[in-house]
């Protein structure tokens, strides 16, 4: 009887992080038609814009469960549409209650950047 308890328990507690883990999201919208090739790392900056001159792609919403998993998102999105990085704008951290007894607090970040992607500087000269 104790047995199906914990396995019941676990069960739930397993489904209850699998649906928190998969709220995260992330959208872009590119301030132009124009696309870029995949890059192979990409740059976060808080707050304060790059020194170098840069052109912005397009502007990144992203929503995290941590700052980790936020940071990640923005890496991976700004990769994937051949950025050099991405500074954010705005963050947000929300603590919102759930209506399931196994989902009663969820932390959640909501941010805002700009992908952009670096001039090159030497063809200017």
């Amino acid at each position: 009887m104790k047995n199906k308890y914990v396995n019941k328990l676990l069960s739930v507690t397993v489904i209850a992080l699998l649906l928190l883990l998969g709220c995260a999201s992330t959208k872009y919208l590119p301030s132009s038609s124009e696309t870029y090739p995949p890059t192979s790392s990409a740059v976060v900056y808080y707050w304060d814009k790059p020194d170098r001159p840069y052109m912005e792609m397009g502007t990144i919403n992203v929503k995290a469960h941590s700052e980790t998993g936020m940071l990640e998102k923005f890496k991976q999105k700004a990769m994937e549409i051949g950025a050099d990085g991405v500074f954010i704008k705005y963050m947000d951290n929300q603590l919102r209650f759930g209506t399931h007894i196994w989902f009663l607090l969820a932390a959640s970040i909501r941010a805002e950047g700009v992908a952009i992607k670096f001039k090159d500087t030497s063809l200017e000269k």
